[in-house]
């Protein structure tokens, strides 16, 4: 699958390796697409734009406050595609609403789905924890969507649990703030996994 990540930080570089080890086509985005990509990868740094165009899905790993903007930038690129937000605001949201349905309602021909915000950098291509696979839990109101990014965390790995529509992606910005408070006292290198019978 070709996949457009925008975003060089910690999150999309790892992303992009686990990516690109599983063979998919990544493509990072950036405002300066002379920076370097992820250590150890071929991915190629683009603009963000090109990146954007290039992903059948396009994945926003951003700051926060960064997202709607760069979606507003992007909307043509992202229509009609599985967008997946990564993203989280800390220690409190901003806004009564997720940062997930903001995008929805900034760039409505997306198919947004939240996932890939409640683990650390560390795990995201690294995901199993003493041979159990964490779960990767994602949000999304297209069902299409959703099973494409449950495809790409299994191929990390993970364990996808789809949580809901997008209006549960508030449940899951409010899990990766409490990963964050344990994170502090355990160390990054910890994941949720739900067990079930």
């Amino acid at each position: 699958m070709d996949i457009g990540i925008i975003g060089t930080g910690a999150v999309g570089s790892a992303l992009a390796s686990g990516w690109a080890a599983a063979g998919h086509d990544v493509v990072l985005g950036s405002r300066t697409p002379d920076s370097t990509a992820a250590d150890g990868t071929r991915v190629q740094v683009r603009g963000q734009r090109e990146a954007a165009a290039f992903g059948d899905v396009v994945v926003l790993a951003l700051p926060a406050g960064a997202v709607t903007d760069v979606a507003t930038y992007l909307e043509n690129e992202l229509a009609e595609k599985p967008v997946v937000d990564t993203t989280n605001e800390y220690p409190f949201a901003s806004d009564d609403r997720s940062l997930a349905v903001r995008l929805a309602e900034t760039v409505p021909q997306a198919r947004v789905v939240k996932a890939f915000n409640t683990v650390g950098a560390e795990r995201l291509a690294d995901p199993v924890v003493d041979g159990q696979p964490a779960t990767m839990f994602l949000a999304g109101d297209d069902l299409r969507a959703c099973d494409v990014v449950a495809g790409l965390a299994r191929d990390l790995g993970f364990d996808p649990l789809r949580a809901g529509d997008v209006d549960a992606a508030e449940h899951l910005e409010h899990l990766a703030r409490f990963w964050i408070s344990l994170s502090q006292t355990y160390g990054r290198d910890i994941a949720f996994r739900l067990l079930e019978e």
